[in-house]
């Protein structure tokens, strides 16, 4: 049945590629044939040129991808005989990472030390790319073109990531995290379909509230705001959960499982959205009230603080939505009690840390006057 699913996929693959080529003919040939009638003779120099323009497109990102490293495929277990081959040949991929070059890296003992410095790397690509796709998308309110600038986001942050520990996953895993990525494309183009606020009202409650009490009156932007910061938190989650897909088939020492995989990721992505949500949530308030007008200049720093403030009560209850997370996005997590408990602590550490830093009392004016 592999073999089959293989040959089908195969099939249709050369069946796009070539539907894809003829249609690059076609209007290359168009473009030449027209070219030839503004000056004669001159149809052939443009076809030509055309369609080497267009290769090159077409070859440069399989260039740039197979001139990485040669996957390192790991074993099933450690039990298995290759296990300690593996992990030499890891050491080796280690030791030529020029981001490890501060590391003396002596033995395959050092290899955790390594892949942790890396996946620091990886988590701080994560997050500025999340954050970049939290701002854009809940700025924008445009759901297919959401879906476009998630897909390149997605896109360019697996190569980063995979760039990081200068190697690729193997082509099974690349396609695994690939399809990911057009997975959560399908969700975004109909992210109007899905109550993402309800998940992710836990970390933002306090937008409407602190805009209502700041400036009366203002109840339809206040729902508006809500949904914008909704929507942009829910693509920087499916972000997040790529690049932590793609993180933690490049560090495997072992061959993955993809159920373990997928609920591990959406609990990585989900705690690490509340430092996106956070940050790039009063981006957001503060654009979106400078946009409405001067008057509300005001407004903007009392809900941006509102924000920051709140997140310590919103991070203890966005625990209890890890479930209904996994359910909205695509079901494909049923995390455990005691990974939702673990996270919602993690969370509310991370919003106690932002209600502290913004509940400092400001400095007294000086009455010298």
């Amino acid at each position: 049945m592999s073999k089959s699913l293989k040959q089908i996929l195969a099939a249709l693959a050369v069946l796009v590629l070539a539907y894809t080529g003829a249609s690059v003919l076609v209007t290359i040939t168009q473009l030449a044939g027209a070219a030839d009638r503004v000056h004669f003779g001159a149809g052939q120099y443009v076809f030509w040129c055309l369609l080497s323009l267009f290769a090159t497109l077409a070859a440069t990102p399989a260039v740039l991808y197979f001139r990485l490293p040669k996957p390192l495929t790991p074993p099933v277990n450690q039990d298995e005989p290759a296990y300690g081959d593996y992990l030499q040949l890891v050491l080796q991929s280690l030791r030529r990472n020029p981001r490890l070059d501060s590391q003396n890296l002596k033995g395959t003992s050092d290899i955790p030390v390594a892949l942790e410095v890396l996946g620091s790397l990886a988590d701080e690509t994560a997050l500025k790319a999340a954050s970049e796709t939290f701002v854009s998308t809940a700025l924008m309110q445009n759901g297919r073109l959401d879906g476009l600038l998630v897909l390149a986001s997605q896109l360019r942050l697996v190569w980063r990531i995979m760039s990081i520990y200068h190697l690729r996953p193997a082509p099974r895993q690349a396609l695994y995290v690939y399809a990911n990525v057009g997975g959560a494309l399908l969700v975004a183009t109909s992210i109007e379909d899905v109550d993402f606020a309800e998940i992710t009202s836990p970390l933002l409650s306090a937008v409407a509230p602190s805009l209502a009490t700041s400036v009366p009156g203002l109840g339809g932007l206040s729902r508006m705001l809500g949904n914008s910061l909704a929507n942009g938190a829910a693509n920087a989650f499916l972000t997040l959960r790529v690049a932590m897909l793609t993180k933690q088939y490049c560090q495997a020492l072992v061959r993955p499982e993809p159920n373990s995989v997928r609920k591990s990721a959406t609990l990585d992505a989900f705690a690490l959205l509340a430092i996106v949500s956070r940050d790039s949530g009063a981006r957001v308030v503060k654009a979106m009230l400078k946009g409405a007008g001067g008057m509300l200049s005001n407004a903007a720093s009392v809900t941006a603080q509102g924000l920051a403030k709140t997140m310590a009560s919103g991070a203890n209850a966005a625990g209890d939505q890890v479930r209904k997370v996994g359910q909205t996005v695509g079901r494909v997590v049923n995390a455990s009690t005691e990974g939702a408990r673990h996270l919602g602590g993690k969370m509310a550490r991370l919003g106690r840390k932002s209600a502290e830093v913004d509940s400092e009392p400001p400095a007294s004016p000086t009455q010298d006057s």
